[in-house]
């Protein structure tokens, strides 16, 4: 059985096995693949970022992780959206898990209030998006293309001759590291013309300003990962006409980045950017180390930029190929369970029967009528199905929504809070007979210990799927102090 739950980036094993995953399965196939080197995605998961929240997410058959989820959105722009990609080891691919990991990513969009999904992928020549797994997939699952890039690829050393006049009526300015505080107002400037110029075809992308301190944050972090590489063109009299950047990765020996490239409108028609891209590559062999490929990506659009890119020696290796899709909000049952625990830290479950003879064991609860808070809720609940009294200071320790019309007849999926109530013994008994609760599709209670949780392989399921998991975690850590989202 495939389970699905977020890693924690701080420890060092399940952030490595998660990585060698996404890794695995965004490298399969692929000539000239770059990702993210382990030490800087450990540094961008790792280091809280007031721009954008990342997270890494895994599944698990057993303790082996066979598949992979980054998760993000943006904190200050396109409040609607998130970002998904989805890694499963070629090995391990077309048996669901990578349908999981879109279901654990259904849900956490659902509870951010967020609709609209996007992600990108890397084809390499010799595959279309009519035979690349992972275009299969995304179009499986409804999402349509929507904007389309080329990645270029050029070896280093650099040895490609580019012949230029005289530049004339600009000044170039250049620095390796991050930018020097008396250049950052007019690099947020260009940041901010960039954001507006830069193709994205139909993708639901809204421009963002940049400010001086959001820029010296980005900075400071990007270099705990990257050295940065750049120029800025200007006017005698200090206007911005444009800019260029590069990223050389400080723990991945083989890649090197050339991202924007920009000149103003104004400024067009000059040779700027080829100046630019010049004096860029004189910086990097300066500071270039063992890299052997210099990697930029173009819009098929952007005709100007791709025959600069020609000139340069560039040639295109992969098509970078971006996705949407928007989903309605789902309407969600909300639901209240209680994780009652007895002195010998045994969990009391429900058996829940359902047509098609699945059954599952589950906490006792269920759902929240119109007008009852989640307290209300749970103390009915609980009265009903066990005849327990819910304590007024019960701690919320988990929250989990489930996507899909299996899990509420009418609804699109349910929202389960579950709070933690201690007992030192108890013999449940509820308000409803066993008739009542049969209509319910409860077919009676067991008390299970982490061991035996531990050890079930079914053919009944557990939900939460990894309860096991999650009771060990909160007997060994105990209540967290907000409460944990947990997939199904």
């Amino acid at each position: 059985m495939i389970t699905v739950r977020e890693i924690d980036p701080h420890d060092k094993t399940g952030f490595d096995a998660w990585y060698d995953v996404l890794r695995a399965g965004a490298i399969a196939d692929r000539e000239v693949p770059i990702v993210f080197s382990h030490d800087a995605m450990a540094n961008s998961l790792r280091t809280p970022n007031p721009l954008k929240t990342r997270l890494a997410v895994s599944a698990y058959e057993g303790e082996r992780v066979v598949g992979a989820l980054l998760f993000e959105y943006n904190l200050t722009t396109d409040f609607d959206a998130v970002a998904v990609e989805i890694d499963v080891l070629p090995a391990e691919r077309r048996r669901g898990i990578g349908t999981e990991l879109w279901g654990w990513a259904r849900s956490r969009a659902a509870s951010l209030g967020r609709t609209i999904y996007q992600a990108e992928l890397a084809i390499p020549d010799g595959f279309t998006t009519e035979t690349w797994p992972g275009s299969l997939f995304a179009t499986k699952l409804g999402f349509a293309i929507e904007h389309v890039e080329d990645h270029l690829v050029v070896p280093l050393p650099y040895q490609h001759g580019v012949e230029l006049e005289p530049l004339e009526g600009y000044e170039l300015i250049s620095w390796a590291g991050p930018c020097p505080e008396e250049y950052l107002p007019v690099y947020a400037e260009l940041r901010t013309a960039m954001e507006r110029d830069v193709p994205t075809g139909g993708m639901t992308r809204e421009p963002k300003v940049w400010t001086v301190d959001e820029l010296r944050e980005t900075e400071e972090r990007a270099a705990k990962s990257y050295l940065s590489l750049m120029v800025v063109a200007r006017t005698p009299d200090g206007r911005p006409a444009g800019y260029t950047v590069m990223y050389l990765p400080l723990t991945d020996p083989d890649n090197a980045q050339q991202l924007d490239t920009l000149v103003l409108r104004d400024h067009r028609g000059h040779n700027l950017g080829a100046q630019l891209k010049v004096a860029n590559l004189e910086q990097l062999a300066e500071h270039r180390t063992a890299q052997k490929w210099l990697h930029t990506w173009t819009a098929e659009t952007n005709t100007a930029m791709q025959k600069v890119n020609a000139r340069f020696g560039f040639v295109a290796r992969e098509k970078n190929v971006e996705y949407e899709l928007e989903l309605p909000a789902p309407n969600l049952r909300p639901a209240a369970r209680g994780v009652v625990l007895d002195a010998q830290d045994r969990i009391l479950l429900m058996r829940f029967e359902f047509d098609g003879g699945k059954v599952v064991w589950a906490a006792p609860g269920g759902g929240v009528e119109a007008g009852e808070s989640l307290r209300e809720g749970l103390a009915r609940e609980l009265d009903e199905e066990i005849g327990l009294e819910v304590p007024a200071d019960a701690p919320r320790i988990w929250h989990q929504e489930a996507v899909g019309h299996a899990y509420a007849g009418g609804y699109d999926g349910v929202i389960n809070d579950y709070f933690l109530i201690r007992v030192d013994s108890f013999t449940p008994a509820g308000s409803l007979s066993d008739a009542e609760l049969q209509a319910e599709s409860v077919h009676g209670h067991r008390w299970w210990t982490l061991a035996e949780l531990r050890a079930h392989q079914g053919p009944a399921f557990l939900s939460p799927r990894d309860l096991a998991y999650l009771l060990d975690e909160l007997l060994r850590q105990g209540s967290p102090a907000e409460p944990r989202f947990i997939g199904v």
